[in-house]
């Protein structure tokens, strides 16, 4: 009975004994077998992405790399899709997802037309869905993120931008400049019609026209010191700064005389048609405005002489006092050399406008013309 009793025991022992070898090795067998799945779903817990998603990290070999980073959203919805490019990985990580049916197909777009994370960024904070259309069915814009910091950017010229980049180099500051000024269409096409006519800061060029009917209501003559023109009349501002400009001139020695400040409507039709009967239409545009986009029609213009009854030339000792001194009074060299391009009008040397001291001087400090100026505020 006893040796029973120990033969049972005997096997008892046997069986625990073996049992503790089974089970860990039913463990480590599990382990081995299910290691992955619980390697991914530990990554999955680390990382946030869905367990699924950790299995295209590995698959891709890009797991490493992924790890480093936080939870991107739209790496993780970009992944598993056609659009997954291992080249933008680094893209995709920064890009903030957007939740919109075309998104993924969309940042593609732009990452292979060259725009960067901080572009895309940009241009979904920034634009509506329309001008990203826009920006995916044409060229590369340059300096996108540069353009959309700009206070004179305007959305609704996003097409014209496009347009206008396309084969030219410009700066981006230039590229929006030009545009918003009306250089990407043709002189005296699509015209604003102004209305604010009144105002000192109105913007009168081939591309702002003013009413045939319009003469300001508060001309004056010049005083005849400061006058050896017929057409002597200014805006009362700007009469009495040009007649304290001439004063101030004169405490240096300089002789300066307004020749032509305001001209009518019609007189400058008839002024106009003269110039293209005499020297032809296309030389005519260079340096005549046509009726009703003439500075002289607003009366606060005019064209500067000499004592000598001259206009004034570069070189002249009168010219280069106004240049140096004109701003301090509120006037500018409106059309100014190098910038024919910009103003649509020869180099005038003799053509002075009052725009009123802080913006004179502002433009004299950045070297800027008027309608640069106009199309940046």
């Amino acid at each position: 009975m006893v040796n029973k009793m120990r033969k049972v025991k005997k096997k008892k022992l046997s069986i625990r004994k073996l049992s503790y070898l089974i089970i860990p090795l039913v463990i480590i067998t599990c382990l081995i077998i299910f290691r992955k799945n619980i390697l991914y779903f530990f990554q999955s817990k680390k990382t946030g992405y869905p367990y699924e998603t950790i299995e295209v990290f590995h698959e891709y070999d890009v797991y490493d790399d992924i790890k480093k980073h936080d939870y991107s959203d739209t790496l993780n919805k970009i992944i598993i899709t056609e659009y997954y490019n291992p080249k933008y990985l680094d893209n995709y990580l920064d890009i903030k997802y957007i939740d919109k049916k075309s998104f993924l197909k969309d940042i593609d777009i732009l990452l292979n037309l060259g725009y960067t994370t901080e572009d895309i960024n940009n241009i979904y904070d920034s634009l509506k869905d329309e001008s990203i259309e826009l920006l995916l069915e044409n060229n590369y814009l340059k300096d996108i993120s540069n353009i959309l910091k700009l206070s004179y950017f305007h959305e609704e010229n996003l097409k014209r931008y496009l347009t206008y980049s396309k084969g030219k180099d410009l700066n981006y500051i230039d590229l929006i400049t030009y545009v918003n000024i009306g250089l990407d269409h043709k002189y005296y096409s699509d015209v604003i019609k102004l209305t604010n006519l009144d105002d000192i800061g109105i913007i009168v060029n081939k591309y702002h026209a003013l009413p045939s009917d319009y003469v300001p209501g508060d001309l004056e003559a010049i005083s005849d010191k400061y006058n050896k023109g017929y057409n002597n009349k200014m805006r009362h501002v700007a009469k009495v700064a040009f007649e304290e400009m001439c004063e101030a001139a004169l405490k240096d020695d300089i002789k300066i005389y307004s020749g032509s400040a305001y001209r009518s409507y019609s007189y400058q039709l008839n002024l106009y048609n003269n110039y293209v009967n005499q020297q032809g239409f296309d030389k005519a545009e260079t340096f005549s405005a046509r009726a009703g986009y003439s500075e002289h029609q607003t009366g606060l213009a005019t064209d500067v002489m000499k004592a000598n009854w001259d206009f004034l030339s570069e070189g002249d000792k009168e010219y280069t006092w106004l240049v140096a001194n004109s701003y301090k009074y509120g006037f500018i060299l409106r059309y100014p050399k190098d910038k024919e391009n910009i103003t649509g009008y020869m180099y005038e040397e003799w053509h002075f406008r009052y725009v009123g001291e802080k913006v004179a001087t502002y433009l004299h400090d950045n070297d800027l013309t008027y309608d640069e100026y106009i199309a940046r505020n």
